[in-house]
C-alpha cells in the first residue's frame, strides 16, 4: 500500500511539473492519468511476483555481439532488396521452439524480430510463426542460424523443424 501511495505522489508531482497547467480540465486529465497508471501498476504487481532468473553472463554478452553482427548483415541484405539488387520473396515459416523456459522463447523471438527482414508473428507453446522478406532468410532460420547464437544458459537438446 505504501508503494501505491508513493507512486501516486510521484505521478501527481510529475504531472503538475510537466504540464504547468492548473485549469480544471487539465487537472481532470491529470487525475485520470494518475488513477489509470495506478490501476495498471496494481495489475502488474501480480505479474511481478513471478520471478525469472536472468543473469548477464559471458555467453549472453557473446549473444549480443553475434546478434549485433546479424542485425548489420540483415540491414545490408534488406537494403539490397529495397534497391532491387536482390528479389523480395516474402514468406512465412513455422519453426519449433526447442526451449522449455519462457524467457528463452521470448528472447529468441525478439532476436528474430530485431534483425531486419524477419519478424516473429505468433508464438504458442512449441512453435513460432515468422515472416521473412526472403526465402534465404526463412531457410537460414529453419537451419538453426539464429539458434546457434543463443546464450548457453538456454542450451537446447535438439532442433526440430515444424512443417
Amino acid at each position: 500500500m505504501t508503494h501505491t501511495i508513493r507512486l501516486a505522489i510521484i505521478l501527481v508531482i510529475t504531472w503538475l511539473l510537466l504540464s504547468g497547467m492548473f485549469e480544471p480540465l487539465m487537472l481532470a486529465f491529470g487525475l485520470f492519468s494518475v488513477v489509470f497508471s495506478l490501476w495498471i501498476t496494481s495489475r502488474m504487481l501480480k505479474i511481478d511476483q513471478e520471478r525469472y532468473s536472468f543473469f548477464v553472463t559471458g555467453s549472453f554478452l557473446s549473444f549480443l555481439l553475434k546478434l549485433f553482427t546479424k542485425v548489420i548483415a540483415s540491414n545490408i541484405d534488406v537494403c539490397a532488396r529495397i534497391l532491387g539488387f536482390k528479389p523480395i520473396q516474402s514468406t512465412f515459416v513455422t519453426i519449433h521452439l526447442p526451449f522449455k523456459d519462457d524467457v528463452a522463447k521470448v528472447l529468441y523471438a525478439n532476436a528474430i524480430t530485431l534483425t531486419p527482414g524477419s519478424s516473429s508473428i505468433a508464438m504458442d507453446d512449441n512453435t513460432l510463426l515468422i515472416h521473412t522478406v526472403s526465402e534465404q532468410g526463412a531457410q537460414d532460420l529453419i537451419n538453426g542460424d539464429m539458434l546457434n547464437i543463443m546464450p548457453k544458459q538456454y542450451a537446447i537438446t535438439k532442433i526440430e523443424i515444424a512443417q
